[in-house]
């Protein structure tokens, strides 16, 4: 195998890996039994050069039940922020605050970073965010916002929302600008089942900013794995022709279980996750065989298969008892591609230990 296709296997691997461990930051706030009451759960700086350094902002609250509350740990989305908070238990009626500072090192883009609060009254995390617009020379906000929604600008019209369990909805916010020198309403139409959205503030100053609300609901509907939401934004009255697009990954809902009921669930174990055939013809379909076995004491279920090409077309079987093999069959139309190549598979699976399966076909097409 070349030294570039390890790294490039390495790199799929390790983003696989790091969106696997990546969603505990960005739950949806349930605080229905959470006495922390907080003043705001958001804070815009608005635009901020990045010669004024770093940038302070404080949530403050309140207990509000009746026993003492332990914050025990603030996760940030970012190296760039840095919270600090107290650390003695915050007793029945009493208040504190979080001081939170945006290191304002990051270069000049929009930011919209999370911080996520654990504490020893609910299992669920508080959900607090700053955004703003950092900036190294004023720049104008077609520069900073260069993709355009009517008379609207966004930095990217792809939003991603990372992975919900189903059944579960999830929440994130994304800044748009106003380019026209009218003031803009904003509203939404066409949207996909199981998306919401609301703008903040829903009429926009000329060069004034909103905040976008999206949240995925994932109960309205079984879809699993790689997902893509669609709504088309209404501005003046008149429909964009440019969508919003909201891309998530949607896994079973294995949260709720206990170390022992994920432990003896289904599990899979591949013989081979990669298959590399060597060099091998654009003129021919290429194609590979994995070989897998369910390991655990449930029956293992495959919801989806999602590939990372459309030339590419997947066999494998819906459910396979436990102590079963079975085998996963792609085949790859390589016409379109030269050079070396990375195929990758993501079985979407009801493993509670393993509910993404990655297998590799690695070839050289000539």
């Amino acid at each position: 195998m070349r030294p570039n296709i390890l790294r490039t296997v390495f790199f799929c691997m390790a983003t696989i890996l790091y969106a696997a461990g990546a969603g505990s930051s960005s739950f949806a706030q349930n605080t229905s039994a959470q006495p922390l009451k907080f003043n705001k759960t958001s804070h815009k700086f608005g635009k901020i050069a990045i010669s004024e350094g770093p940038q302070k902002c404080t949530f403050e609250f309140t207990n509000t039940g009746n026993k003492p509350v332990v914050i025990n740990n603030i996760i940030t989305s970012c190296g760039c922020t840095e919270p600090v908070w107290p650390k003695a238990p915050i007793m029945p009626g009493k208040s504190g605050t979080i001081e939170v500072t945006y290191l304002n090192n990051q270069g000049p883009y929009p930011f919209d970073k999370s911080l996520t609060v654990y504490t020893s009254a609910s299992s669920k995390p508080i959900i607090l965010r700053i955004s703003g617009v950092a900036y190294e020379k004023e720049k104008s906000f077609k520069e900073l916002f260069p993709v355009r929604i009517g008379p609207l600008g966004i930095k990217n019209n792809r939003l991603r929302l990372g992975q919900i369990e189903q059944g579960d909805s999830k929440s994130q916010t994304v800044t748009v600008a106003n380019l026209s020198g009218k003031k803009v309403s904003l509203a939404f139409t066409s949207a996909s089942s199981g998306l919401s959205l609301k703008a903040d503030p829903e009429t926009i100053a000329p060069d004034g900013l909103s905040e976008i609300v999206y949240t995925v609901n994932t109960a309205s509907g079984q879809n699993w794995g790689n997902t893509v939401y669609t709504v088309w934004p209404v501005c003046n009255g008149i429909k964009s022709e440019t969508p919003l697009e909201i891309e998530c990954m949607i896994l079973e809902r294995t949260s709720h279980l206990s170390k022992a009921e994920k432990a003896s669930g289904p599990m899979v174990l591949a013989k081979n996750s990669s298959v590399n055939p060597g060099t091998v013809s654009k003129e021919k379909p290429l194609a590979a065989e994995f070989h897998l076995r369910n390991t655990g004491a449930k029956d293992l279920i495959i919801h989806k298969a999602d590939v990372n090409v459309p030339e590419m077309k997947v066999t494998y079987p819906q459910s396979v008892r436990p102590g079963e093999e079975f085998t996963v069959s792609a085949v790859v139309n390589p016409s379109g591609y030269k050079g070396e190549q990375v195929f990758t598979i993501t079985l979407i699976t009801n493993s509670p230990m393993r509910p993404l399966v990655n297998l590799f076909i690695i070839a050289d097409i000539k």
